[in-house]
């Protein structure tokens, strides 16, 4: 047999077995339950109809609904919500945005006795049984007002909650979550709502076959039900909310979704040492076998390139997850000293956050390209919104030729003014600033490399120069987070 035929027939069977196993992957995913489900808040949705979910958010405005965000939902891929809230009769609304079930919304009303109302214009969903507590109307078709008028003269007079725009994700989340706990305990679908399903759908089904369906469907619940708890996580997760969101509450929801802390309760080095060492003889090894056969087969050479591949893939895991442990232990000593600071981990990942009383915040370290050292950030989403303010640092251009710039900030004589620039269309902002002594905390960035400073809005950005993510950079790390911590709160503060 010859080299060509034998890696013929070695990729044919590979990509068999490939094909087959994702084809049964995909299948199983697509019927798998949803136990629970994840809102990742996003600032560009990609909606499917622009011109409908337009009109639809309007709708809700008009109806004097809050918009309460865009979020993405991990475990249903393609699925786009907005989120809106009517505070002063205590309603929550959505618009669902599907590739394949469509556009539809859902006003609901939520009781204090854990009792709830949702009117619905879902094209399906009448089918299936809901939860003793839950009351559920659909209306087809039917407009945002007409439901509406529907859901004003059904809600029970009884004590409602009232759900906040920072509260829109975890409450959907949990109704969401005791819905597939009540079915799942039930054992999923039952034999009536297979047949009322199948019968909408047009598919005709002797009892044989859909008793077969429905045994098929209670074996997949049962065993998602039964499967131990280990939710999957995407980097995404790691986002701050484009939103604020309480502090309690933003901090409880991510401490939830956080993956355990990575560990390693054996020493690394020996380990190092035999693959390094494993890897240099696999290399001699091939050296030689290449003068005493040469020339070497095609299926040798094969055989050679993934054995130290294989070594070279296990090493690199191996030191990659090692720096991920230090990583975590080397922000959780500094998210234990921070009034406000935790840890969250996706992927093994970790990033460090902060939930404070008037301020949420995420650190940020980049890498940069090849040619950069990167930068460290904390930004930051404020309670209150204001306009915009640039601080940066004077550079060569700006002290020898003056360069002007039309919004630039005039600012008093001082060693503050001699080495930075305020600009921005927020006057008052900066004024308030300045007369909080504010430019001695700035001044301290003074010994960081490029400090930048970014108000837009609810945005605190304070950036600089430098990824200080060793651990060997610990003491700068803490020294820049106590500065960038002073002056987000001196911005709370002076714009609240």
């Amino acid at each position: 047999m010859t080299n060509t035929l034998l890696i013929i027939i070695v990729i044919i069977v590979t990509v068999t077995i490939a094909v087959f196993f994702l084809f049964r992957y995909f299948l199983k995913v697509s019927r798998k339950p949803v136990l629970e489900v994840s809102l990742v808040p996003i600032d560009n949705p990609r909606w499917s109809d622009k011109k409908k979910i337009g009109e639809l958010i309007d709708a809700f405005k008009r109806n004097r609904f809050d918009l309460a965000g865009y979020y993405e939902c991990w475990e249903m891929s393609g699925l786009i919500i907005s989120g809106f809230v009517k505070p002063s009769e205590q309603l929550l609304g959505v618009i669902y945005d599907h590739p394949i079930a469509g556009i539809w919304i859902d006003i609901c009303v939520e009781y204090n006795d854990e009792e709830n109302l949702t009117v619905s214009n879902a094209p399906a969903g009448q089918e299936m049984d809901h939860m003793p507590q839950s009351t559920k109307i659909y209306l087809k078709g039917s407009s945002l007002d007409e439901l509406m008028a529907k859901v004003l003269a059904e809600r029970n007079n009884k004590g409602r909650k009232t759900v906040t725009k920072e509260d829109f994700a975890s409450t959907f989340e949990e109704a969401y979550k005791k819905e597939a706990k009540w079915r799942a305990g039930r054992g999923g679908a039952t034999f009536l709502e297979v047949k009322r399903v199948a019968d909408k759908m047009g598919i005709p089904l002797d009892s044989e076959k859909m008793q077969a369906n429905t045994q098929q469907l209670q074996n997949i619940w049962m065993e998602e039900k039964n499967k131990p708890k280990k939710v999957k996580r995407g980097l995404y997760e790691a986002e701050l909310p484009g939103e604020f969101q309480r502090p309690e509450s933003f901090r409880q929801r991510m401490e939830q979704k956080s993956e355990p802390m990575p560990q390693i309760n054996i020493p690394l080095l020996p380990f190092y040492i035999i693959l390094i060492t494993a890897i240099s003889y696999w290399c001699y090894y091939g050296y030689k076998y290449n003068q005493a056969h040469w020339p070497v087969s095609l299926t040798a050479v094969i055989i050679f390139v993934s054995i130290f591949l294989l070594l070279f893939i296990i090493l690199v895991s191996l030191w990659g997850y090692n720096k991920q442990v230090k990583m975590c232990s080397y922000l959780k000593r500094i998210a234990d000293l921070t009034p406000g600071a935790f840890i969250f981990i996706s992927g093994k990942s970790p990033t460090l956050f902060y939930a404070r009383e008037r301020w949420i915040a995420k650190v940020v370290f980049w890498q940069g390209s090849d040619d950069g050292g990167g930068t460290t950030s904390l930004e930051a989403i404020t309670r209150h919104s204001g306009g915009w303010l640039s601080i940066t640092r004077k550079n060569i251009i700006n002290k020898v030729f003056a360069r002007s710039d039309k919004n630039n900030i005039p600012l008093p004589e001082s060693d503050f003014s001699n080495k930075f620039t305020m600009s921005g269309s927020d006057k008052i902002l900066a004024e308030k600033l300045l007369n909080s002594n504010i430019a001695n905390i700035i001044m301290r960035l003074d010994e960081f490399k490029k400090p930048f400073i970014d108000i837009d809005g609810k945005s605190v950005v304070i950036r600089i120069d430098g990824e200080l993510s060793n651990t060997s950079k610990e003491t700068e790390l803490k020294k820049f987070l106590e500065i960038a911590e002073n002056i987000v709160d001196a911005v709370v503060k002076q714009g609240g």
